[in-house]
């Protein structure tokens, strides 16, 4: 199937207020780092929204036979977004040749997002014309809900989910957004440039995209969309860790994830990968020591811990979309 398409305390409060202001303050320099490293350039793939063409970027599906058709990264715990009420919905049309819909949009794009029901986790239906019936294209959920009623079309509900942010509109793009190039024609060739965040994983630079935060200052600080929904895989499985270092450290150091795609695309083997980022801070406790060492893996990190040298978390419950795209030399869109 192609898819191309409050506090316990007030000690408590105050420590957690405290974490997340530094948070913020990090994920701020992190943004502009971002800026100044490599971009990637991405296909635009092009769906409907309430009869108009909205674009996004595809990058992970949760079965392996959909990511070999769209050459995207084979993650299989996003399918745990569905039992947390984590994702939307998406229409694929199995019969009859057209863009795929979605039932939501970030509105507007960015952090001031006020639909609560977008989330980049799109849960597949399909949906197929019966024969005898003249299909006809279908450009909003409303109209596909239609024609279900009418008895032209069955819709079968998947288990299927495909990460797949919402970037681009006719009322703006992702404010993060590099470039934009929308072409509508037979052959569309609409692309996307975004910048990409330097990561180590066990002891490996990789790089990544960075699309959505179920945080709002989060997502005001990255240029990203603001998801609420994505908060509900916080410890649900469906997401791994990503260790930003906040106060000082070495001046070369950037966020430690836990895990990556290896290889990047349907072949991954690695269990752990989602581009769902659970954020962990971590600080050194010695804040006026004269050097820092360089972390690069969460053993190097639970080696600190036990020696008394770093402090990890607590917690803020922030998650963020950050596809892993570039792992050495290996890229999710290798031609």
């Amino acid at each position: 199937m192609k898819l191309t398409f409050k506090y316990q305390t007030s000690v408590d409060g105050a420590r957690r207020f405290a974490m997340l202001s530094a948070l913020m303050l990090l994920l701020i320099a992190v943004t502009g780092i971002a800026h100044a490293a490599p971009n990637i350039t991405m296909p635009l793939v092009t769906g409907f929204y309430d009869g108009y063409k909205i674009y996004y970027v595809n990058t992970e599906a949760s079965n392996l036979n959909v990511a070999i058709a769209d050459g995207t990264t084979y993650v299989p715990q996003l399918s745990i977004a569905i039992d947390v009420g984590a994702t939307a919905d998406i229409y694929v049309v199995t019969n009859f040749t057209q863009h795929n819909i979605i039932d939501s949009i970030p509105d507007p794009l960015g952090s001031e997002n006020a639909d609560p029901d977008y989330s980049p986790l799109w849960r597949v239906t399909t949906v197929t014309w019966h024969d005898g019936v003249t299909p006809t294209e279908l450009t909003s959920e409303a109209a596909v809900l239609a024609a279900r009623d009418a008895g032209k079309v069955t819709l079968t509900t998947t288990d299927i989910v495909v990460n797949c942010a919402v970037v681009a509109t006719p009322w703006g793009q992702i404010p993060n957004a590099v470039a934009v190039n929308i072409e509508d024609g037979e052959a569309e060739t609409s692309t996307i440039t975004l910048p990409l965040t330097k990561g180590f994983v066990n002891g490996k630079t990789v790089f990544y995209i960075n699309t959505e935060a179920s945080n709002q200052d989060v997502a005001a600080a990255d240029g990203t969309n603001y998801v609420p929904k994505l908060s509900a895989t916080h410890a649900s499985g469906a997401e791994a860790d990503i260790f930003p270092f906040f106060g000082n450290a070495n001046p070369a150091q950037s966020n430690v994830l836990d895990s990556a795609p290896m290889p990047i695309g349907p072949g991954n083997m690695d269990p752990q990968y989602s581009p769902l980022w659970d954020v962990v801070p971590v600080q050194f406790v010695d804040q006026e020591r004269h050097n820092y060492p360089l972390v690069r893996s969460t053993t190097a990190i639970d080696k600190l811990e036990q020696r008394g040298l770093v402090t990890v978390g607590p917690e803020p419950g922030v998650i963020v979309n950050c596809p892993v795209v570039r792992v050495a030399r290996h890229y999710t869109w290798g031609n």
